[in-house]
């Protein structure tokens, strides 16, 4: 095989993954934003002022589907974006009442205008016990756009997997979804209700890709529904077990996607040192709360026995996802 022969073979051949959103995307990212959304390009700008302060939220949750065999500044094929909202902003924006539709560029003129607060990781937490969280997917986009094409369904499979990743584990009492009109049949297969916005009459005359639509799904609706779709499965919750403070539930988040201390020190901002003492209290209040996770070996020399725990650590959190999202009970103090 030629090496043109191999390079096509490597672009047909799509190698897809999906991560956090990073600084480093975002120039790309923000080359993606729908059509419908009707931003202009003086909000292009502030929003790429904007956004990499979001990233730093933990009410911001934003995933990138990459193409690992894609050219540099191409790798980008799809963008997620759901945020946590406030209860107050919520039913400010009549959103669990037939809202007036671009509800996603009112919530970015609204965060760029300071008309609310971004929710901190203690309210997160609160809301998520309390069963009354919001969440808002405000857009997800694809490089391409022709939902018939192998590539894009491909990148929307994908797509399914990085939601569960992304939101299973929190315990939202809804879930709202805007998106074109055109995406109508993968929200409805990935377990959303088509809801109407109020001024729906007025959108029939946009097309398909710049009509804005809504869709959704209460908790009340999914549990009445089998397991199955990712948004009906997203309402599966239980409270978590050992309830990691915000710094190690964001050191296991990322150790998903990439263990090695190297990759790890730059987002979470710590030294060498600083990771392994947020390593140790994992381990030591995994083992205050389930002494036999680690097994009867788990009191050897600490240098062996590192890496195996954090093997069995991350395998664990992956499958149960609630052990990585804030859970704040009333009668319980902030934990450290």
């Amino acid at each position: 095989m030629c090496a043109e022969d191999r390079r096509l073979s490597i672009r047909t051949n799509q190698r897809l993954r999906y991560r956090p959103a990073a600084h480093r995307d975002l120039a790309e990212c923000l080359t993606l934003l729908p059509p419908w959304l009707g931003i202009d390009e003086s909000m292009a700008r502030a929003l790429s002022a904007l956004w990499p302060q979001l990233l730093e939220e933990p009410s911001m949750i934003s995933a990138v589907l990459e193409d690992v065999a894609a050219p540099a500044a191409q790798r980008v094929q799809g963008w997620g974006v759901t945020m946590i909202l406030p209860r107050a902003f919520t039913q400010a924006l009549s959103m669990h009442d037939r809202p007036a539709a671009f509800l996603t560029r009112r919530v970015y003129r609204a965060l760029l205008d300071d008309e609310f607060a971004l929710m901190s990781d203690r309210e997160i937490g609160a809301a998520s016990a309390r069963g009354d969280l919001d969440m808002f997917i405000m857009h997800f986009s694809l490089r391409g756009h022709d939902l018939l094409q192998p590539q894009a369904q491909r990148t929307m499979a994908m797509a399914n997997d990085a939601f569960r990743t992304f939101h299973d584990g929190y315990n939202p009492q809804a879930i709202y979804y805007e998106t074109s009109a055109g995406n109508e049949p993968f929200s409805m297969a990935s377990g959303f209700e088509r809801l109407q916005f109020r001024d729906e009459a007025s959108l029939a005359a946009l097309l398909p890709e710049q009509r804005p639509a809504l869709f959704g799904l209460t908790r009340a609706g999914a549990l009445k529904r089998m397991p199955g779709p990712p948004a009906r499965n997203a309402f599966e919750h239980q409270a978590p077990l050992f309830g990691f403070s915000a710094s190690q539930r964001r050191l296991l988040w990322f150790a998903l996607f990439d263990d090695s201390d190297e990759a790890l020190m730059g987002p979470l901002d710590v030294s060498i040192h600083g990771l392994k003492k947020l390593w140790r209290g994992i381990y030591e209040r995994i083992e205050d709360r389930m002494p036999e996770f680690f097994g009867e070996e788990a009191s050897g020399d600490e240098g062996r026995r590192g890496p195996e725990k954090r093997r069995q650590v991350l395998a664990y959190v992956r499958q149960r996802p609630e052990e990585l999202r804030p859970w704040q009970p009333e009668d319980e103090g902030p934990r450290r």
